[in-house]
C-alpha cells in the first residue's frame, strides 16, 4: 500500500530544522539516490553482514556448545535422578499393581463364585419349577387317563342302555304298529260290516274290500242311480285317537282323482273329529269330485249305520245331478241343510245341558227330602246309614257317557253300583 505521509518523529532530526521547501528537496534528493544506490547498498550490506554474522555464528556455536554440555550433563543428572525416583516409584507402584491385582483376582474369584452360585440357584428353582410343572402336567394327564377310563366304561354302559332302550323302543314300536294296525283292521272290519248291511238297502249296490291295495281307499262301492248309471264312490276308514289332520284328507283327494272310474269320495272318522271338516261337510278334489266327510265321534252306535246310508245316498245323488250347475245348487242345499241340523243340535245341546241342570237340583232336592225322612225314622242313625240309604233310593251312581247317572238298583245296602258296573270296577 503506497506511503500517503510520514510522521517528522520517524525521520531524521534535519527534517525538523529546516523549512518545507528544504524537506522536500532533502527527501526528494534521497529518493534519487536511493534509486540510484538501493541495490549496491543492500550488496555491501549483505557482505559486511555474512562475515560478522559467521564470526558470531561460530563464537555462538562454541559457546552454546559448552554451554549445552553443560546444561545437557545437568540435566542428564537431573533426569537420572528422577529416574532413579521414578524407579522406585514404580517398584512401590508394581508392588501396589500386584498386590491390587491379587485382591481383585480374589474379589473376581469370589464374585465370580457368587455368580455361578446364584445362577444355580436360579437354575436349580427353574428347573425346580419346571419339574413341579411337568408333575402337574403328568398328573393332570394320569387323572385324564383315568377319566377317559371312567368315560370309556361310562360310555359302554350308557351304550349298553341305549341298545336296550332301542330294542324296547323298537319292540313298543313294534307292538304300537301291531296295535295300531291291529286297531285299524277293526275299524276297517267295523265299516265293512256297516257297508255290507246298507247295501240292500241301496238299488243294485256291491261293494268290494280295497284295503290290501295301496293308492285305492278301503272300500270301493257301487250304486246305481235313477239313470241307470253306477256311480263309485271310494270310501276310507279312520280309526285315530287324534284328530284326522290334512295329509290324511289329501291322500283320499290323491286316492279319488287317480281312479277314472271314481265318481266321488267319502272318509269316515270312526273315533275322532276331522281337521278342519264339519260333519257331513262336502269338498272337492283338484278334479272337482266331490267328497264327504262324516265323523262317527259323540255318535251312538244305533245311528252310525243311518248317518253312514244318509251320506251315500247324499252323494249318489250329487253325482246323479245332470250338469256342475245342479250339483253345485244341490250342495249347496245339503250344506244350508246341515248347518240347520247343527244349529238345531246346538240349540238341543243347551236345553239338555239346562235339563240336566234342573234334574241335578230337582235329585239334590229329592235326596235332601230323603235324608230327612231316614234320620227322621232312623233317629241316631249316622251318616253312613243315611247314604246306604239314599243310594238305594237313588240307584247306581256310576257316570254315563252321556253325562246321565245309570239308576239302576244298586246291588245291596250300602253299595252305590249296580251289579254290573260294581263287576267293572273290580276288573
Amino acid at each position: 500500500m503506497p506511503v500517503t505521509s510520514l510522521r517528522i518523529a520517524d525521520l531524521d532530526p534535519l527534517f525538523a530544522s529546516v523549512s518545507y521547501e528544504e524537506a522536500t528537496a532533502i527527501a526528494n534528493l534521497g529518493a534519487v539516490c536511493w534509486t540510484h544506490f538501493k541495490d549496491r547498498l543492500f550488496a555491501h550490506w549483505t557482505a559486511t553482514a555474512d562475515a560478522e554474522e559467521a564470526d558470531r555464528a561460530d563464537q555462538y556455536r562454541e559457546e552454546g556448545r559448552k554451554a549445552a554440555t553443560a546444561e545437557v550433563l545437568e540435566s542428564l543428572k537431573g533426569r537420572l535422578a528422577a529416574a532413579d525416583a521414578m524407579e522406585g516409584e514404580l517398584s512401590v507402584a508394581r508392588a501396589a499393581v500386584e498386590k491390587l491385582q491379587g485382591v481383585v483376582a480374589a474379589e473376581a474369584a469370589k464374585r465370580a463364585e457368587a455368580l455361578v452360585e446364584s445362577a444355580r440357584r436360579e437354575f436349580e428353582v427353574a428347573k425346580r419349577e419346571e419339574v413341579i410343572a411337568y408333575k402337574e402336567k403328568l398328573a393332570a394327564v394320569a387323572a385324564q387317563a383315568d377319566m377317559l377310563v371312567l368315560l370309556k366304561a361310562n360310555n359302554d354302559a350308557l351304550a349298553e342302555k341305549v341298545a336296550a332302550l332301542e330294542a324296547t323302543r323298537d319292540e313298543l314300536l313294534s307292538q304300537t304298529t301291531k296295535s295300531s294296525t291291529a286297531i285299524g283292521k277293526a275299524g276297517e272290519a267295523t265299516l265293512m260290516d256297516m257297508l255290507e248291511r246298507i247295501v240292500p238297502k241301496l238299488p243294485y249296490a256291491s261293494v268290494k274290500d280295497m284295503t290290501a291295495v295301496s293308492h285305492a281307499a278301503d272300500f270301493h262301492l257301487s250304486v246305481m242311480m235313477p239313470s241307470g248309471t253306477k256311480v263309485k264312490i271310494l270310501v276310507d276308514s279312520k280309526k285315530y285317537k287324534r284328530r284326522i289332520n290334512t295329509s290324511e284328507i289329501e291322500k283320499l283327494y290323491s286316492d279319488v282323482d287317480g281312479d277314472d272310474e271314481a265318481h266321488a269320495g267319502l272318509l269316515v272318522s270312526q273315533e275322532s273329529p276331522i281337521c278342519t271338516m264339519s260333519q257331513f261337510e262336502v269338498s272337492r278334489t283338484p278334479k272337482q269330485k266331490p267328497v264327504m266327510f262324516i265323523s262317527f265321534d259323540g255318535v251312538s252306535m244305533d245311528y252310525r249305520q243311518d248317518m253312514l246310508l244318509w251320506a251315500v245316498r247324499a252323494l249318489v245323488e250329487v253325482c246323479g245331478a245332470i250338469d256342475d250347475d245342479d250339483k253345485d245348487h244341490m250342495l249347496k242345499d245339503i250344506e244350508e241343510f246341515l248347518s240347520e241340523l247343527d244349529g238345531s243340535v246346538k240349540d238341543i245341546d243347551g236345553a239338555m245341558r239346562t235339563m240336566t241342570k234342573s234334574i241335578e237340583a230337582l235329585k239334590e232336592a229329592r235326596n235332601g227330602i230323603v235324608r230327612k225322612m231316614v234320620k227322621f225314622r232312623s233317629g241316631a242313625a249316622g251318616d253312613d246309614a243315611v247314604d246306604a240309604a239314599v243310594a238305594l233310593v237313588e240307584g247306581c251312581g256310576h257316570m254315563l257317557k252321556s253325562g246321565r247317572r245309570c239308576g239302576k238298583k244298586v246291588s245291596g245296602a250300602g253299595e252305590a253300583l249296580c251289579k254290573a258296573h260294581a263287576a267293572k270296577d273290580e276288573n
